[in-house]
């Protein structure tokens, strides 16, 4: 399935969505080793996106570093 490029900050985050229109979030993470963590973007955090934009990615990208147990989980 195509995804479309929403929104990126080279180096933190990338935002997508499909045909169907899910959004789907991918953060870079790590220090040592460099990963990635993607995971659709469940209703609450579309809302966010939606009505706070860009800052909402950036607090967001903040948590998913913080906790990337959390995230890993939701990965599809």
């Amino acid at each position: 399935m195509d995804k479309k490029r929403i929104f990126e900050r080279t180096w933190d985050f990338i935002l997508t969505r499909d045909e169907k229109g899910h959004y789907y979030f991918e953060v870079v993470c790590g220090t040592v080793a460099i990963y990635t963590i993607e995971f659709p973007l469940n209703k609450d955090e579309v809302e966010g996106w939606n009505s706070e934009g860009e800052i909402f990615l950036q607090h967001l990208s903040y948590k998913v570093r913080d906790y990337p147990e959390e995230y890993l989980k939701r990965r599809k």
